[in-house]
C-alpha cells in the first residue's frame, strides 16, 4: 500500500465524518419540526486493493442516507388516528346539541316547561272559569311554544354548520390528494430527496385525519392511498376527488322488469331509504317495503310486523319520516315488478368520484367500521355521523314529538267550548285545492281526518239553544267544498242557522241568525282540528307552534268546558280542562321511524335527552380510548424517527472524533512523504 493510498483513506475519513457531522446537525436543527424523519449515513467498505496476493484495505464511503420511518407503525397509526378524529369530530359536535337539552343553570329546561304546561290545565280545573289561571295557562304555553322554537332554531343552526364543516373537509380532502399527486411525482424524479417524502406523509397523516385511509408503499418510490373501504384517493401520480351531492334518487331493477318510470320523492330526512317491492304490478297495487339500513332489516310497526305501503303516484304519496314519495309512470304505463328497487337519499352526501360520470355514495349509514363500501371514521364521517345519525335525527324526533303534541292538545280542545260563544270565526290553516279531499290535502293532518261528525250548537240573540244539535258528517274522502256545502245543507229538516265559506284557502263559519251565535259540540272526525278551528295551538312543527291567535287575543277562547246535553256550557264546568289535562299521561305514538313505542309526552323528551346524553357520553369514552391508542402509536414511531438529542449529542462527538482522527491519518501521510524526500 502506497502512501497515496493512506491519505485516500484519510480523506475518504474525513469527508465521512463531515457528511456524518453534516446529517447529525440537521437532525438536531429540525429536533421540533413536526413531521420532520431523522436521518443517518449509511456506510460501507471500500474494495481492498490486492498487493503480493495480500488485501489492504482502503477505507469506507458513505453509501446512503437512511430516513428513519416504520411504516407498519405508521398504518397502525392511520387507523387509529382515523378513529380519534371520527369520535373526536362527533363528540365536538354533539357538545353543543347536549347543552339544548339540559335544564340549565336556572333548572328550566324544555322538560320542566312541558311539566309546568300540563299543570296548568290542572290548576284551570280547580276554577275552569278563573280569568287567573287562564292567563296562567296561556303563558305557560306561550312559554313552551318559544323553548321549542328555540330547540328547532338552534338544531338548524347545528345542522348548517355541520354541513359547512363536511363541505370545508371535503375541499381540505381534495387539495390534500393533489397535494400527495405532486408529491409522489416529485419523489419519482428525485428519489434521493428526503424531504419530499417528509411532507408527502405529513400530507398523507393530515388526509388520515379527515379520513380512514391505507397509504401502499410502492416498487417505484410513490404511495397509493386508499380509504378502508376500498377507494382510491391517490394513484401513483393520479389523484381522484370526493364531492357534496344530494339529494338524489337511483333505482335498480331486476332484470326483465318492465318500469319505465321513476320514483320520486319531497322533503328532506335524516336516513337513506331503499324501497323494495313485495307485490309487482300497475300503481296503486304495486306495494314496497322500507328499509333503513341498506336492506339489512325493514320497518316494522309496533307489534313488530313488517309494514308495507301502496306504490302510488303524486295524489297517493307515502310520507315517511317528513318524506314524501311517489312514483311517475311512463307513457304508456308500465308495471312495477317484485324485487325491484330504488334507494333514495333525502340529503347531501359524500360520493367518491370514481369517473367524471359515475359518482359512488359513500356517506356514512351512522354505525362505525362495519359498512361495506361505505365512509366508516376519520374527521368527516364524524360530522357525518353526527349530523344523520345524531343532530338530524334528533330534530325528527322533535318534531314528531311536537307535531303529536300539538294534534293531542288541538284534537281534544276542538271537542270542547269557552266561556264566548262564537258570532263568526276562521280555520287557521288553508288548502291550497277545495275541490281535493281533505286526506289527500296538503294540511298538515290530512292523514288524521276519519270518517265521523262534526257537531254545532246555535243559540239566539238572547244566547239560549236555538233548537238541537247540528249534526254534519265527514268522511276521508271529502273535499273543502263538499265540507261546506254540508255545513249549508245542515239541519237538513230545518232552517239553516250556519253558514260556511272558503276565503283564501280557509273555512269560515258564521251564525246565519241575526246576533245569533253558535258553538263547537263536538268533533269526531277530526276535521276541525286538522283545519284549526276551535283549536288550542296553531301550526304543525317546532318551529311554527304557537298559541291560536283566537287564544292570544282572549283566553275566553280557552275551551275549558263541553256543551252538555241541553245545549248549554255551565258555568264552571271542567269537563275538557280535565280531558286535556289528562294528555300528560295518555300514551302516544311519535309518526316517526326512529321509535314505535307507546309513551307519554315526558317520557318520550326523557329518553330523546337521555339517548343525546347517551349519545355524547359514548362519543367521549371512544374518544378518550382511541386518543391513548394514538399517543402510544406516535411514540412508537417517534422512537425510531423523532430526533433524540442525547443520541444526536453523542453522534456529533463520535464524528468529531473521526474528523480528527482522518485529519491526523492525512498528518502522517504527509511526514512520511516528507522523509521520503529528504532521503539521498
Amino acid at each position: 500500500m502506497s502512501i497515496y493510498d493512506l491519505m485516500s483513506i484519510g480523506n475518504n475519513a474525513m469527508m465521512n465524518a463531515k457528511l456524518g457531522i453534516n446529517v447529525t446537525s440537521n437532525n438536531m436543527a429540525n429536533a421540533d419540526v413536526k413531521g420532520y424523519s431523522r436521518t443517518t449515513v449509511n456506510y460501507v467498505s471500500r474494495s481492498p486493493l490486492v498487493r503480493n496476493s495480500l488485501q489492504f484495505g482502503t477505507g469506507a464511503e458513505a453509501e446512503s442516507l437512511r430516513r428513519h420511518y416504520n411504516y407498519f407503525v405508521e398504518q397502525q397509526y392511520l387507523a387509529s388516528h382515523g378513529q380519534q378524529q371520527y369520535w373526536n369530530a362527533k363528540a365536538e359536535t354533539l357538545y353543543s346539541v347536549e347543552s339544548l337539552f339540559k335544564q340549565g343553570d336556572k333548572n328550566y329546561g324544555l322538560s320542566v316547561a312541558l311539566d309546568k304546561y300540563f299543570s296548568s290545565w290542572n290548576s284551570l280545573t280547580q276554577d275552569a272559569d278563573s280569568s287567573a289561571y287562564r292567563m296562567e295557562l296561556k303563558e305557560y304555553a306561550k312559554t313552551l311554544s318559544t323553548m321549542l322554537h328555540t330547540m328547532s332554531k338552534s338544531l338548524k343552526q347545528e345542522l348548517q354548520a355541520t354541513d359547512k364543516a363536511i363541505e370545508l373537509g371535503v375541499a381540505d380532502a381534495n387539495a390534500l390528494m393533489k397535494d400527495i399527486a405532486e408529491l409522489n411525482r416529485s419523489v419519482l424524479g428525485q428519489p434521493e430527496n428526503l424531504v419530499l417524502q417528509d411532507e408527502r406523509d405529513r400530507k398523507i397523516r393530515k388526509l388520515g385525519e379527515l379520513l380512514p385511509i391505507k397509504s401502499l408503499h410502492q416498487s417505484d418510490g410513490s404511495f397509493t392511498v386508499i380509504t378502508e373501504s376500498g377507494q382510491t384517493l391517490v394513484d401513483g401520480i393520479e389523484a381522484f376527488e370526493l364531492a357534496v351531492k344530494g339529494p338524489e334518487a337511483q333505482a335498480e331493477l331486476t332484470t326483465g322488469s318492465a318500469f319505465k318510470g321513476e320514483v320520486k320523492f319531497e322533503g328532506q330526512g335524516s336516513k337513506e331509504y331503499k324501497i323494495e317491492m313485495v307485490k309487482g304490478g300497475a300503481l296503486g297495487t304495486a306495494e314496497f317495503k322500507v328499509s333503513i339500513d341498506g336492506g339489512k332489516t325493514w320497518l316494522t310497526d309496533e307489534n313488530g310486523v313488517e309494514r308495507t305501503f301502496k306504490a302510488g303516484d303524486a295524489d297517493n304519496k307515502v310520507k315517511i319520516e317528513g318524506v314524501n314519495i311517489w312514483f311517475n309512470n311512463s307513457s304508456p304505463a308500465t308495471d312495477l315488478s317484485k324485487a325491484d328497487a330504488f334507494n333514495i337519499v333525502p340529503k347531501s352526501g359524500l360520493y367518491w368520484k370514481k369517473t367524471t360520470a359515475h359518482l359512488v355514495n359513500i356517506t356514512p349509514r351512522g354505525g362505525y367500521g362495519n359498512e361495506s363500501g361505505r365512509l366508516s371514521g376519520g374527521r368527516l364521517g364524524g360530522l357525518f355521523a353526527a349530523r344523520d345519525s345524531g343532530i338530524a335525527s334528533y330534530e325528527e324526533r322533535m318534531e314528531a314529538f311536537t307535531k303529536e303534541l300539538i294534534w293531542q292538545t288541538n284534537y281534544q280542545h276542538s271537542q270542547g267550548a269557552g266561556l264566548a260563544h262564537y258570532k263568526e270565526t276562521q280555520s287557521t290553516n288553508s288548502v291550497v285545492d277545495s275541490s281535493v279531499a281533505l286526506n289527500k290535502s296538503n294540511l298538515a293532518y290530512a292523514n288524521k281526518i276519519t270518517k265521523g261528525t262534526i257537531s254545532f250548537q246555535a243559540y239566539t240573540a238572547q244566547g239560549t239553544p236555538d233548537g238541537a244539535r247540528i249534526e254534519v258528517s265527514v268522511t276521508p274522502g271529502m273535499s273543502l267544498d263538499d265540507l261546506v256545502t254540508a255545513i249549508n245543507n245542515a239541519p237538513t229538516t230545518a232552517t239553516a242557522k250556519l253558514t260556511a265559506s272558503i276565503e283564501g284557502g280557509k273555512l269560515k263559519i258564521k251564525s246565519k241568525v241575526a246576533d245569533g251565535s253558535f258553538e263547537f259540540a263536538g268533533d269526531t272526525s277530526g276535521a276541525l282540528a286538522a283545519l284549526g278551528l276551535n283549536t288550542f295551538f296553531s301550526g304543525s312543527s317546532s318551529s311554527d307552534i304557537d298559541l291560536d291567535a283566537r287564544i292570544k287575543n282572549d283566553p275566553k277562547r280557552i275551551n275549558a268546558a263541553v256543551v252538555n246535553g241541553l245545549g248549554l256550557v255551565d258555568h264552571g264546568d271542567n269537563k275538557n280542562a280535565l280531558a286535556l289535562h289528562a294528555l300528560v299521561k295518555k300514551g302516544v305514538t311519535l309518526d316517526t321511524i326512529h321509535t314505535n313505542t307507546s309513551r307519554t309526552f315526558s317520557q318520550h323528551l326523557s329518553t330523546l335527552t337521555a339517548l343525546v346524553g347517551a349519545d355524547m357520553d359514548g362519543a367521549s369514552r371512544n374518544k378518550v380510548y382511541c386518543d391513548t391508542v394514538s399517543k402510544d402509536l406516535e411514540k412508537r414511531q417517534q422512537s425510531e424517527a423523532g430526533v433524540n438529542m442525547d443520541e444526536e449529542l453523542t453522534n456529533l462527538t463520535k464524528y468529531q472524533k473521526s474528523f480528527e482522527a482522518a485529519s491526523k491519518l492525512i498528518t502522517t501521510a504527509n511526514e512520511m512523504f516528507d522523509t521520503i524526500l529528504q532521503l539521498k
